[in-house]
């Protein structure tokens, strides 16, 4: 089975419940954090969708301000409207609980969760060779991109995903010696780039893994079943059986 799990927690700081066309509850809601890496903490925000009933449910039961751990998986999303592409991954959530005991700590903008989690577990493999080169501090970096699948209980299939990945130092050693096709487990956390598109100027957002981890896979082949009949056990000795002349 593929891995495909995300794990966010940071306060709320956004909740909205809408449904679908055929009466199915969607609550959109945003965790805010500060998650260390190093010496320093690192802000984050994470937007996941949750369906269903629960979803009715927890709309009723979530406070603002309050912290709360997240479960769920990652989803990719493609759309084309008046002739332009455009994507997304979305955190479809599947879990949620309330943080007793939690570091929060009032800020200008609003309340933030210091030690949030942003963990993504991948497995899958790379839809490319990856792309290596230097800063011009000649730290090494990776660019690749990954393909993974997750259960669509909706539909009764797999459904295939992508996500671009990002590895430094290291890391982005290691990946120099994998290739397109190659099967990995990859830990990580979410980044989301910004920029400026050049002709509308409006701000463009892509969600890619900062990879902290990999490790290669290789599948393991079935055996063929030998032609012959297998030995019998019985006890400590084994009986073979022979063919009547």
């Amino acid at each position: 089975m593929p891995t495909n799990l995300v794990l966010i927690s940071g306060v709320l700081s956004k909740r909205e419940l809408r449904y679908t066309p055929k009466g199915t509850p969607v609550l959109e809601v945003s965790l805010i954090g500060k998650r260390a890496v190093g010496e320093n903490h690192l802000f984050s925000r994470a937007d996941l969708t949750f369906y269903g009933k629960l979803a009715e449910h927890w709309a009723d039961q979530l406070a603002d301000g309050q912290a709360y751990q997240a479960m769920g998986r990652l989803v990719y999303e493609s759309w084309e409207a008046d002739g332009v592409k455009g994507s997304r991954l979305r955190i479809v959530g599947e879990e949620l609980f309330k943080l007793e005991n939690a570091d929060v700590r009032e800020e200008e903008k609003g309340p933030v969760l210091y030690g949030a989690m942003n963990r993504v577990i991948l497995s899958g493999g790379l839809t490319a060779d990856p792309e290596i080169r230097q800063t011009s501090l000649k730290t090494p970096v990776a660019r690749a991109s990954l393909g993974f699948s997750s259960w669509d209980a909706s539909a009764g299939q797999a459904r295939s995903h992508y996500i671009e990945l990002e590895a430094w130092r290291d890391l982005a050693v290691q990946f120099a010696d994998l290739k397109k096709g190659s099967q990995v487990l990859l830990e990580g956390s979410l980044k989301t780039e910004v920029w400026e598109d050049k002709e509308s100027k409006a701000k463009r957002y892509k969600r890619l893994l900062e990879v902290e981890r990999v490790t290669p896979l290789a599948r393991i082949r079935s055996a063929e079943r030998s032609p012959e009949e297998p030995p019998m056990v019985k006890g400590n000795k084994v009986k073979t059986k022979t063919k009547a002349a």
